[in-house]
Parts: C-alpha cells; sequence; structure tokens
C-alpha cells in the first residue's frame, strides 16, 4: 500500500526518546505547582471509555481536584457504546462535555469535520506540557496539519499473552502463525482452559484484521484513494474461517459477546491459554494484585500468515469539543491528564505499559517493571507501533470505517456463532458495504467478484422495468450481489 501522510500514523513511531529520568520525577504540571485555585468552584464534564487509563484517572483525581479546585465527573462507557454517544454528540455540537476521547478510527471523521478544537495557542503558552516528549506515532493521528486536536494518553498495539504452563504441559512452542494456533489448539484445551481467547464486542474489527492481513486480505484496496471493498476475497474469506473456528471450538462460551472487562478477567483467571487484544488489556494478565496467573505468562506478537505479521495499532486521545463552553478548565484537565507526572505515576503504581510519551517508555523503572515472563513489553510495544508505521493500518482512519467495521462486526459475529459460513458470512457483508464505500471511488470490483456482478445491460433493465430487483442497490449503475443461494439481509 501506498504511504498516506495523516493517517499512515506510526512512521517514525519506534524512535523513542533517549531521555533520561525515573518515572514520576518528571517536570510537575501545573495542576500541582501550588499557584493557586484559579478554578475553584468549576464542574468539568469528561467523556471518555472504559479502559485502564481513565480507570488510572480516578483515583487520582482527588489530587486534581484539590490543586485545581476543579470537580470532574467522568462517564465511562463501554468502547461501542462511547463512540455511538459521541458521534452524536459532536454532531449536534452542544457543548454538554468539557473533554472527550478522540478515538483512533473516529480521528479521520472527527478531525476533518472540525468538531475537535485545535490546542496550538494553549500548548504554546505552556512549555510544561512538552509535547515533543509525546512519540511521533502517537501524535500524529492526533494532528491535521500544523493543528494539534488532541493530546495522545494510550498508544495501543495487539500483542499476544500466553500461559507458558499450558504450552509446556502440551509440549508446543509459541505459535509464530495463526495455521500453528488452530493446530495446536486441541492441545492447548482442557476443562478448565479454553486454549484461544478474544473478546467480540466492539474487538470483531479490531481482532479480526490481525488476521485477515496476515492472510493477505484488506478492507479496501488502497484506501484513501482506492476504496474498492476487498472483503469477499478467497484471503479475506480464509481468515474468517479461522478466527471463527478459534472462538467457536477452542474459546469460551458468549465470548462473541464479551467486552474488553469480560475477556481480560477470564484471563487473569486462568481460563486460558492464549489471548489477542490490545496492551493495555493484555497486560493486566500480569497484574500482581489482580491476576491468578501472573507468574505463568508470557508475552509475543500476535502470530502471523502467509503475508506476513501485522500487529494492530491504535491511538486514542483527549479533545476538547468544538462547543465546549469552558474552554480554559478543559484544558486545565487535559495537561494534567497527559502530563510526564501523570502518565509516569499510572505506570508505575497500575498496570499500564500503553504509555505515550517517551519520557516514561525510556525509564529504567518502566523498563524494569514491564519485564514480564522474559519479554521486554517496551521493545514489543515499540516493534508494533514501527510496523504499523509501514502504511498498513491506513484502512483504519477513512471517515468511512466506523460505518464498514460495524457491518464487519455483524458478519463475524454471524461466522464465530455459526450463523453462517465465513464465505457466506463475507459475501454479504461486501455486498452491503460497496454502496458506503462506493462514493469515494470504488468502480472497479475484485476479479473474484465477477460471476456476481450483473452487466450493466441488465441493471438498467432492472431499473425500466423493476423485475429482479434486489432490496439494495449498488451505485454507479452496477448490482452486487453474492451467490444466488444466499439471500441479502440489510
Amino acid at each position: 500500500m501506498r504511504h498516506v501522510s495523516r493517517r499512515t500514523f506510526v512512521r517514525g513511531a519506534v524512535a523513542l526518546s533517549t531521555v533520561p529520568g525515573l518515572i514520576g520525577k518528571a517536570r510537575p504540571a501545573r495542576a500541582q505547582s501550588g499557584r493557586g485555585k484559579p478554578f475553584a468552584g468549576k464542574t468539568l464534564n469528561v467523556f471518555t471509555f472504559d479502559h485502564p487509563y481513565p480507570r488510572a484517572l480516578k483515583t487520582l483525581m482527588p489530587q486534581f481536584t484539590d490543586a485545581t479546585g476543579i470537580k470532574v465527573e467522568m462517564d465511562t462507557p463501554s468502547f461501542m457504546i462511547y463512540n455511538q454517544r459521541a458521534d452524536l454528540e459532536l454532531s449536534t455540537g452542544s457543548g454538554a462535555f468539557d473533554v472527550m476521547a478522540l478515538t483512533f478510527i473516529f480521528s479521520g471523521k472527527w478531525i476533518g469535520a472540525g468538531w475537535a478544537l485545535p490546542l496550538n495557542d494553549l500548548i504554546a503558552r505552556d512549555a510544561s506540557v512538552d509535547v515533543t516528549d509525546f512519540m511521533p506515532g502517537a501524535m500524529a493521528p492526533e494532528k491535521k496539519g500544523d493543528d494539534v486536536l488532541a493530546l495522545p494518553f494510550v498508544a495501543e498495539s495487539t500483542l499476544m499473552v500466553y500461559r507458558k504452563d499450558v504450552l509446556e504441559k502440551a509440549g508446543t512452542r509459541v505459535p509464530e502463525t495463526f495455521d500453528d494456533l488452530l493446530a495446536a489448539a486441541p492441545k492447548l484445551q482442557s476443562a478448565e482452559t479454553k486454549a484461544y481467547l478474544a473478546r467480540g464486542l466492539g474487538g470483531f474489527h479490531w481482532i479480526w484484521p490481525n488476521f485477515l492481513l496476515a492472510y493477505g486480505g484488506r478492507f479496501f484496496a488502497d484506501p484513501p484513494r482506492d476504496m474498492t471493498p476487498m472483503l469477499a476475497t478467497p484471503e479475506s474469506i480464509k481468515s474468517a474461517d479461522v478466527m471463527g473456528k478459534l472462538m467457536r471450538e477452542y474459546g469460551p462460551p458468549g465470548a462473541a459477546s464479551f467486552t474488553e472487562a469480560q475477556a481480560s478477567t477470564v484471563m487473569m483467571d486462568g481460563r486460558a491459554a492464549t489471548y489477542i487484544d490490545a496492551l493495555a488489556w493484555v497486560g493486566l494478565a500480569a497484574d500482581p494484585a489482580k491476576s491468578k496467573v501472573k507468574d505463568r505468562v508470557g508475552y509475543a506478537l500476535p502470530p502471523g500468515g502467509p503475508a506476513g505479521r501485522f500487529p494492530q495499532t491504535a491511538v486514542h486521545g483527549f479533545q476538547i469539543p468544538a462547543g465546549a463552553k469552558q474552554r480554559e478548565v478543559s484544558w486545565e484537565f487535559i495537561r494534567w491528564a497527559t502530563s510526564k507526572e501523570v502518565m509516569g505515576k499510572i505506570a508505575e503504581t497500575t498496570t499500564y505499559p500503553a504509555v505515550t510519551r517517551a519520557s516514561v517508555l525510556a525509564s529504567p523503572v518502566y523498563r524494569q517493571k514491564y519485564n514480564w515472563g522474559g519479554a521486554d513489553i517496551g521493545a514489543l510495544h515499540g516493534s508494533v507501533l514501527k510496523l504499523g508505521g509501514s502504511g498498513y493500518m491506513a484502512y483504519r482512519t477513512v471517515p468511512e470505517f466506523p460505518q464498514v467495521g460495524d457491518r464487519v462486526s455483524i458478519a463475524l459475529s454471524e461466522i464465530v456463532t455459526g450463523q453462517k459460513t465465513a464465505d457466506h458470512g463475507l459475501f454479504m457483508n461486501a455486498h452491503t458495504v460497496v454502496g458506503r464505500v462506493a462514493p469515494r471511488g470504488a468502480v472497479a470490483r475484485p476479479a473474484e467478484w465477477a460471476p456476481f456482478v450483473r452487466p450493466a445491460a441488465r441493471s438498467a433493465a432492472i431499473r425500466r422495468t423493476g423485475v429482479g430487483a434486489g432490496r439494495a442497490a449498488a451505485p454507479r449503475g452496477d448490482r452486487t450481489r453474492p451467490p444466488r443461494r444466499y439471500t441479502v439481509h440489510e
């Protein structure tokens, strides 16, 4: 795929800072400076999603209130629910929230629509923020040109956590490919431990791309230049079939509806042998206070496939919505919540390795703490960001992706639960996706769609007579449909 300047967001991401210093010893943020409480009596409404970082911020909030006088109300629904509500909220510009999360999959849409306030002037007058300390790959998706629209609090990377004791007992090595994982699954499975764990709710279009790209599939031909859907290719179908079989036959019952918190709890309880998800969630398996298997886990990059290895990356930050009414108060929270001191403290006192500041990632305390099962988590995290910088994550920040991702999640849910086969589910999905992306220039169809595309002459006849018309029309004069034995359900 060709490079896309903003959306191939992690260029140079692993150029980690060599800034010295221990976690928690960075220059204090202004909220801790003792300069008085100019915002005393103010109440701030923060809207983000449930995640280890906001959870940790809640425990530190009394310190922020003591230092600034600002009372913070924080709403943290699940990631999927947050995106639905936030998209509606930002589109109305109501100003109901003072700070919101800028999520990666919506960054192209929200930034492009002007729904986030540029922070440049606020940053320029506040040297203690030190935006140069944020890793380049973490800052890139928070910007449009020279405008900074958010400050990142998490740079996610997909990793695999595995039970070393279970793999050793089964006599298997850490799987290098998804085919290896599928072959090893029967040996890893037991009455107490499922071989494979992944979440479905809000996670299908985050976990499946690890499979999809590894088998040579793609969402789109070359986003954003060529948005031709590529979801019904043999490679895509193979990847969905493998993931579906792993979840259906070797995963916990109900995993298709698991949230992040539910899936991570299963791993922490010792009920799974392998678990692929974002670093912030798989990292909880090593939590010394909560995990029952903390001394028996190891970490590795997710498996690969015939096309290579393609771990996923995502960056989320705090933004000031364009409609926010008390922007100075909003900024006070953002600068504190993403400061070196606060991020360092959270990394040191909780299990939170998915940091965005280079000084925290490079600190001796971080390097010592986040060495789990012999794996250097910081190095793995950095390698994922570097791999993502090659351009394959461009699909995820095109404005169309949230809708396409929702459709893909429905198809994958049906495949995982056995309601449809992989080819059936993805052909149905591809049929509905065409109309959502074709306006961006997708005219050509993949060659393997040829048996299912009606000639333009027949399409014209259908328009005139209505005979043979389907329920959903593809754009530009064609009607694209799956094999005849299937019925289209929108």
